[in-house]
């Protein structure tokens, strides 16, 4: 008897051995709830935004911040119609176009664009928590980007649309193309204001990508609710 009580508390100890040994490493998922998971990612996203709209959305912040690197530059008409323009000597009026339309862009702050990017989070669903903890260092706005651009693009239109006016972008983009049809036979098919905004929400885009790595990657980037997707521990 007291045998098989031996037997019994050293197989019970080895259960509770093997059901506390991680041999996984997702911590997370055992600690966190999907609500608490979904906080994380929320706080995640709205903290990269900020990044983003800090960076871009400022004076100067399309045309020049990162060395340029998100300027609307119209480089698909560059070997077209901008050369044809510049053979005629109206090269100043790409460049009023590129500057009044990363001026335009720079006028969408936060207070223009917050509210649509809110929207879109708050009716975001998540499918699979654990992968988003676990997988690329970009994955949660990679994630949003897939399933909510075309959304946020779609609410972008109004308010770019106004701004595009006030700005004199739409009034160069005709001169532009009225001069140009002027010289050349070869037509040209680009949607002026698709481009604005896939130019736009990309630069935005990768700004909170980047951002979402320093949240994973350095504590002084994160806030309570997503301390969970720490990675520098």
């Amino acid at each position: 008897m007291k045998k098989i009580k031996l037997l019994s508390l050293i197989a019970l100890a080895l259960f509770f051995v093997c059901s506390c040994e991680d041999n996984t490493d997702n911590y997370v998922e055992q600690l966190y709830t999907n609500t608490q998971k979904e906080a994380a990612f929320t706080a995640c996203l709205q903290s990269s935004l900020d990044s983003a709209f800090s960076h871009l959305c400022v004076y100067n912040g399309f045309y020049q911040y990162n060395d340029a690197a998100y300027r609307i530059d119209f480089a698909n008409l560059r070997n077209s119609v901008f050369d044809t323009l510049s053979n005629h000597q109206l090269g100043y009026l790409s460049d009023s176009l590129i500057l009044y339309t990363n001026r335009m862009a720079e006028s969408c702050n936060a207070t223009v664009l917050s509210d649509i990017f809110k929207n879109a989070m708050g009716s975001l669903t998540y499918y699979d928590h654990d992968a988003l903890i676990n997988g690329d260092s970009t994955a949660i706005t990679e994630y949003f980007k897939k399933f909510k651009y075309a959304d946020i693009k779609s609410a972008m239109r109004t308010p770019v649309s106004i701004r595009m006016n006030i700005f004199r972008v739409n009034e160069y983009w005709n001169e532009i193309m009225n001069k140009y049809n002027s010289f050349s036979n070869v037509p040209v098919n680009v949607n002026l204001q698709d481009y604005v905004l896939d130019k736009m929400l990309d630069g935005i885009f990768q700004e909170m990508c980047i951002e979402e790595i320093n949240i994973r990657m350095d504590s002084t980037h994160r806030v309570k609710e997503d301390s969970l997707l720490g990675r520098d521990l």
